[in-house]
């Protein structure tokens, strides 16, 4: 058996999908229940999507959201996954997510992306081609307004003279970056050359793991130290499919209809490699994709043993509440998976020390 090395975290992924069967407010308070419930439960993490103009994620902005989410818990890292940079004013998304900061005493985790659907661009009139570029200058900027206080740049698309930024978050020097990769190389070497952290979805596990070693090799030759790189590596994860039920038949049962209404709401592109473009969605094969994590306890523990093996990472994003998922099955789901997988996998760390 793999020595783990470290404790395994497990976060959980939370995309506020407001499926026929729920309204917009009971998604919303179920979802922030699920959060507070998260953080007694001793889960590492939680992660809030953002969207607009589409029923399957109704969270407009992460700041605000996780404001809620961090005035209700104490100890879970809260995790925006992601902000879509080109979408918002960096400067104004570091004042916010500053004080997301603040409320939360330290515990933010800011998630970064470029977005990826048009109409949530032309729902707010911001030209779609113009997202790289865009979400390129607008990094930089959210970077040095966190971590110095003090902005001064000139671009195609921002020209800030001199600002200051308030208020100042708690981190020093600043609150972890994560870079959400789904697809090419490229986005991880530039996550690696800037140093921050990543988060992974979408690809299979040998594919994560070469993804992990490019990391580590671009961010040492750009100049980074092997201490800063091996924590930057330790916060990252990936995010996964997940529900556990007493039974894997259970399981399977509970998590398809919110599976299978999400995916054919979700029709601008395939997810994590296992849903097809045409939105055709095949659940047996689904079940049975490395990206899945649907079963009983023991099933569960089986799967995420050859996730760590195959991958090296010791942190998993799990998506249980998946399109609006109903909330006491969910809660179970949870339960379930602290009492009886968590333990599992802090017990064999233990013992692999003491060994």
């Amino acid at each position: 058996m793999a020595v783990l090395g470290k404790d395994m975290t497990f976060g959980l992924f939370f995309l506020n999908s407001v499926a026929p069967w729920k309204t917009d407010a009971e998604e919303l308070r179920n979802g922030l229940d699920q959060i507070k419930l998260a953080d007694e439960l001793g889960f590492h993490s939680a992660w809030i999507a953002e969207h607009n103009a589409r029923a399957y994620g109704v969270v407009s902005s992460t700041s605000v959201y996780l404001s809620a989410a961090a005035a209700m818990t104490k100890n879970i890292k809260l995790g925006s996954a992601v902000s879509r940079l080109p979408l918002h004013h960096p400067l104004q998304l570091a004042e916010d997510m500053a004080l997301v900061d603040i409320i939360s005493d330290g515990r933010l985790y800011l998630g970064v992306g470029k977005g990826y659907d048009k109409l949530e661009f032309d729902a707010y009139n911001i030209d779609f081609d113009e997202r790289h570029e865009k979400y390129l200058e607008s990094l930089d900027i959210l970077t040095t307004a966190l971590q110095n206080g003090r902005v001064n740049y000139s671009g195609k698309f921002y020209d800030i003279k001199d600002i200051p930024v308030y208020p100042r978050p708690v981190q020093n020097p600043r609150p972890p970056i994560f870079v959400m990769v789904s697809g090419n190389d490229a986005s991880m070497v530039n996550a690696a050359k800037q140093g921050h952290s990543f988060v992974l979805g979408g690809i299979k596990n040998d594919d994560t793991k070469h993804k992990i070693s490019l990391y580590r090799e671009q961010a040492i030759a750009s100049g980074l130290t092997h201490e800063y790189v091996e924590e930057a590596v330790a916060r990252s994860g990936k995010l996964l499919f997940c529900f556990v039920a007493e039974t894997t038949e259970q399981a399977q049962e509970d998590y398809r209809q919110g599976l299978e209404w999400y995916m054919s709401e979700r029709d601008n592109r395939p997810t994590f490699g296992v849903i097809s473009r045409e939105r055709d969605i095949d659940y047996d094969s689904f079940l049975k994709s490395e990206n899945t994590l649907v079963g009983s306890p023991e099933k569960v523990i089986k799967d995420i043993e050859r996730y760590k093996e195959e991958t090296g990472l010791n942190n998993i994003i799990l998506w249980m509440n998946i399109g609006g998922q109903q909330h006491d099955k969910v809660v179970k789901s949870m339960k379930l998976f602290s009492e009886h997988v968590m333990p599992y996998f802090e017990s064999k760390t233990l013992s692999a020390v003491e060994k």
